[in-house]
């Protein structure tokens, strides 16, 4: 009697064993693109997962593309610039369209840590401006025509400015794929 291993395990496993095979060989590619260095002003990575319904987005930058500086905020036009930048990374409509699919936010985090600290008057213990800070949001959408789903439009490029090229790779029931985007051609295609 033979089993398939999607018998055994089911298709969620096996996507989850394929997205981090794949997450693997993009870790290995970014590396190579960038000398070793994941942390490169004007680029952002973005990974997209599709399953069922679901879309699942995580998008990573360094801080500077967002809010033009990377060290813990203390100053009030610092702090304004963060929270500007958390309102509009809280409005993921504004950051991500979808091509003939209907799809609703169900739940969504912004992390602000790597320039948003708890205690903003610890000027010493903020005073590091060599530090890399990042800032990383997390997107889930719930689409009820999500089998025609054929692109997704990004528009981190109109939203802010400093990031010039998104590297972007997404992964849907069967197929994947990796692009890297700039303001010219900012559609993921899903093909």
């Amino acid at each position: 009697m033979e089993r398939r291993v999607n018998d055994i395990f089911g298709p969620t496993i096996l996507a989850v064993i394929l997205v981090a095979t794949q997450l693997v060989n993009l870790t290995d590619l970014r590396a190579e693109e960038s000398g070793l260095d994941a942390h490169v002003h004007g680029l952002s990575d973005l990974t997209i997962a599709i399953e069922g319904g679901d879309i699942e987005i995580e998008f990573e930058s360094p801080a500077m593309n967002i809010v033009g500086f990377e060290y813990q905020a203390q100053s009030k036009k610092d702090i304004e610039a963060v929270e500007k930048a958390a309102a509009r990374l809280a409005e993921p409509d504004a950051i991500f369209s979808f091509l003939d699919a209907t799809c609703r936010l169900i739940d969504s985090s912004v992390n602000l840590a790597g320039v948003l600290g708890e205690a903003h008057d610890d000027h010493e213990a903020h005073d590091d401006h060599e530090a890399h800070g990042d800032i990383s949001g997390a997107y889930q959408f719930r689409c009820e025509d999500l089998s025609r789903l054929s692109e997704i439009q990004v528009h981190l490029f109109q939203v802010f400015p400093g990031i010039e090229r998104i590297r972007v790779m997404w992964l849907r029931e069967g197929n994947q794929g990796a692009i890297t985007l700039t303001a010219e051609a900012s559609k993921v295609p899903l093909n």
